[in-house]
């Protein structure tokens, strides 16, 4: 089973076993570590070639669902969370222009979202049998668009890729959304390959989706999870150094 899918979560409750955590730092020592040599290796040249992206070219799909995906984003989570949200999914559509993937606009819309329900009150404890932020947001998310008349496969799937998010790498052959949204939360919160983006791009979206107190909060979120839920993926994050990376993000401006 894969870490992350609804199956694993099912199993563990999002426990890492240490099967699991080695698993994890196999899969995305690699990828990871080449991200951060380029991304510090580009950060200091004044003439790195994009291509070219703006923030006005991006549109949120014109569907019901994002409508109403949108509202239920905005009616539990703070300011700062939502524009994370809206920051990832731009970040996660400039990431399939670059990349040249094709992927469902609705689902990865809505993934970007509400992928963080379960960093909000009312959804934190959402699931009983889980304990993990991100599958607590999976399930949330899942119950929501069934609800909304989701097929169960569509729904199912929307679990996935919110809930794999926090995995520290999702190859593209594990799932396009999933891919992106991990790629574009993980760039918005920390920088990763932030390097493919002009200072333009970043100006426009932080002027659109300011990020207020969002660092903070994510700092002091992780360490609560992490002290909550030991066993968890976000615990793994924070002893791994998430609050320096968060702090050492290079495209803040």
């Amino acid at each position: 089973m894969q870490i992350g899918r609804q199956a694993w979560m099912a199993q563990t409750s999002g426990d890492l076993s240490l099967k699991d955590r080695m698993t994890l730092l196999s899969h995305s020592l690699f990828p990871v570590l080449k991200q951060s040599i380029k991304m510090y290796a580009l950060a200091g040249r004044s003439k790195q070639k994009h291509e070219f992206l703006s923030v006005d070219d991006l549109y949120l799909p014109d569907s019901h669902d994002v409508k109403q995906a949108i509202e239920k984003m905005q009616s539990c989570s703070s300011v700062s969370l939502q524009n994370h949200c809206l920051r990832t999914w731009h970040y996660a559509v400039a990431f399939s222009k670059i990349q040249h993937l094709k992927h469902d606009a609705e689902l990865l819309a809505v993934s970007c979202l509400l992928h963080d329900l379960g960093m909000t009150e009312q959804h934190y404890q959402h699931h009983e049998n889980c304990r993990c932020f991100a599958g607590q947001g999976a399930y949330a998310a899942q119950g929501w668009c069934l609800a909304q008349g989701w097929q169960p496969p569509r729904a199912d799937q929307l679990f996935d890729v919110i809930s794999m998010h926090m995995n520290p790498y999702v190859a593209v052959d594990e799932g396009v959304e999933a891919h992106l949204l991990q790629q574009a939360a993980s760039c918005d919160v920390i920088g990763s390959r932030g390097f493919e983006f002009s200072s333009e791009f970043r100006q426009q979206l932080f002027e659109q989706y300011p990020r207020l107190d969002f660092n903070q909060h994510m700092i002091e979120f992780t360490q609560k999870e992490a002290r909550i839920r030991p066993k968890s993926r976000t615990a793994m994050v924070v002893k791994s150094g998430f609050k320096q990376l968060v702090h050492l993000n290079l495209y803040l401006d």
